[in-house]
């Protein structure tokens, strides 16, 4: 996996990560986005705004290390990892199922099971309310935005296949435990 670092994140030594966040990029789903929004995070004039991992149908950068905060989504950023996917908040149902989001989709998975193996960090979803008692599981910009009124960012959108995912994250997870 390349890593390329973030202009703007907070240096930190966390050993306690609660949540895994997902977003959307607000890019075209095309390959290469996830380099592009990666090299864009980290140049001269990158918004003040980061995350750990970007994804797309072919690749995962990493921009920020998971142990150090990621500027994605305000009220979780200390507790939190942030999955960056190529697309677009008012994607369909039908656009977040295409062969292109199908394959990003287990990438990305797969890199959250990972994720959530190593912070042990349950493949549960968490909302409002679990955000509000610091459950730990994996959320969305939203919902984060939602909570704690940081920020008025409404991805990775309604149609995203959030269910299945955390359901896929699972099963990864399980599979492992059976080998």
């Amino acid at each position: 996996m390349r890593f390329i670092q973030a202009k703007n994140y907070t240096a930190a030594a966390r050993t306690d990560i609660s949540l895994i966040v997902l977003h959307s990029m607000e890019s075209q789903e095309k390959p290469g986005t996830a380099l592009a929004v990666a090299l864009w995070f980290a140049g001269q004039t990158a918004p003040r705004a980061s995350a750990h991992y970007c994804i797309d149908s072919g690749e995962v950068v990493q921009c920020v290390r998971d142990e150090d905060i990621a500027w994605h989504a305000p009220g979780a950023n200390t507790t939190g990892i942030g999955l960056e996917h190529a697309g677009r908040a008012a994607q369909t149902s039908a656009e977040w199922a295409d062969p292109y989001s199908k394959a990003m989709m287990d990438l990305s998975a797969e890199l959250c099971a990972t994720l959530c193996r190593k912070w042990k960090i349950p493949a549960v979803l968490v909302g409002e309310a679990g955000l509000r008692s610091g459950a730990r599981g994996i959320t969305t910009h939203a919902a984060v935005s939602r909570t704690f009124k940081k920020s008025t960012h409404t991805d990775p959108g309604r149609s995203f296949p959030l269910v299945e995912y955390v359901w896929q994250v699972g099963r990864s997870l399980r599979f492992e435990e059976d080998l």
